[in-house]
């Protein structure tokens, strides 16, 4: 499976700037990701719609303040490196380059 770990990531919006930390596990042979802010606070983002291909990670997210949205989510990786965007609305367009794995 592509990406598996914790991932750092920094990012900058209206309401939150600073790190992030994607993590991607495997359950039941499904990924199993979700976000988390330093000191262990999960955002209420649930990924769905996974899928591997090539170096890049695929999927929606869906926030339940923005009931029924699907958001397009997708990291690409390159070894110990990570990529990508988060398209929410609202709030725009979230990117993110040069995340690292952490563990």
């Amino acid at each position: 499976m592509l990406g598996l770990g914790k991932w750092k990531l920094s990012v900058s919006t209206r309401f939150y700037s600073g790190d992030v930390f994607l993590v991607i596990g495997e359950k039941d042979g499904e990924y199993d990701v979700y976000a988390e802010f330093p000191g262990g606070k999960r955002p209420d983002f649930r990924f769905g719609k996974l899928r591997a291909e090539g170096s890049t990670l695929t999927g929606v997210a869906q926030h339940s303040m923005l009931q029924g949205s699907q958001i397009p989510f997708g990291a690409t990786f390159e070894g110990d490196t990570v990529s990508g965007f988060l398209d929410v609305p609202i709030v725009g367009m979230i990117k993110f380059s040069d995340g690292e794995r952490v563990a």
